[in-house]
């Protein structure tokens, strides 16, 4: 399956040299698809509303900030994209009580990426 290339800075559309509208390839798309898989809330796709990650059931108005649930929902979110075989999810909170770090992965290639949340 092809993926639209984003812009990593504003996630918006980009062209091609072509003036197409630029795909993502290798681990770059990868990398693409798993950030979107951690922005996805279950529910929000309407062709499977029971993908995506619990944030309003499991993780968001809990009580304090379950960092060890959420990364379990990121690590399987990440291995939910095709090609991907491992993620290792390094996250912490910072002083705003954001969640910060990266997700590391390996493809079936055996080539490795990260992505920053």
């Amino acid at each position: 399956m092809r993926t639209l290339f984003l812009m990593p800075d504003t996630w918006d559309l980009a062209l091609d040299t072509s003036g197409n509208i630029a795909t993502a390839t290798d681990v770059y798309q990868q990398a693409q698809d798993i950030a979107s898989a951690g922005r996805t809330f279950v529910g929000d796709l309407y062709y499977d509303m029971t993908a995506g990650i619990p944030y309003f059931q499991s993780i968001l108005g809990t009580k304090g900030f379950p960092l060890a649930l959420y990364k379990m929902y990121i690590e399987e979110a990440a291995k939910s994209v095709p090609g991907v075989v491992t993620a290792q999810a390094e996250l912490g909170l910072n002083a705003q009580r954001q969640a910060t770090g990266y997700i590391s992965f390996t493809n079936e290639q055996d080539q490795q990426g990260q992505i920053q949340l």
